[in-house]
């Protein structure tokens, strides 16, 4: 890693990061709340949202990773959002929500 790379930042990618972990956390308060979950409107709201996550910022986050231009806190957040999203797939199953696939892509199977 140069220099240059460790003090070049993605703009957005702090904002986006953030609005995906927070997506994250609604979608586990979502899923263990019972009413909340069987309630098709409030689920197709937040699927909403989350589509719109998960095709914008999401994969706009892809698109820097696979270009190696995130910086190495941004790279070790997107990281953990990558294993967030692999805990939550049972969730977003149960909920007919779509899939973050695109994060694993080039993840270790598990």
């Amino acid at each position: 890693m140069t220099d240059e790379r460790a003090n070049s930042r993605v703009i957005g990618a702090d904002t986006d990061l953030d609005l995906l972990f927070a997506q994250v956390q609604a979608l586990r308060e979502l899923a263990s709340d019972p009413d909340k979950a069987q309630d098709s409107d409030r689920v197709y709201d937040f699927g909403i949202r989350w589509a719109v996550l998960l095709y914008g910022r999401l994969q706009r986050l892809d698109h820097y990773h696979h270009r190696s231009e995130l910086a190495p806190d941004e790279q070790a957040r997107y990281e953990r959002l990558r294993a967030e999203l692999r805990e939550a797939v049972p969730l977003v199953e149960r909920l007919g929500l779509p899939r973050p696939d695109r994060a694993f892509a080039d993840a270790d199977p598990r």
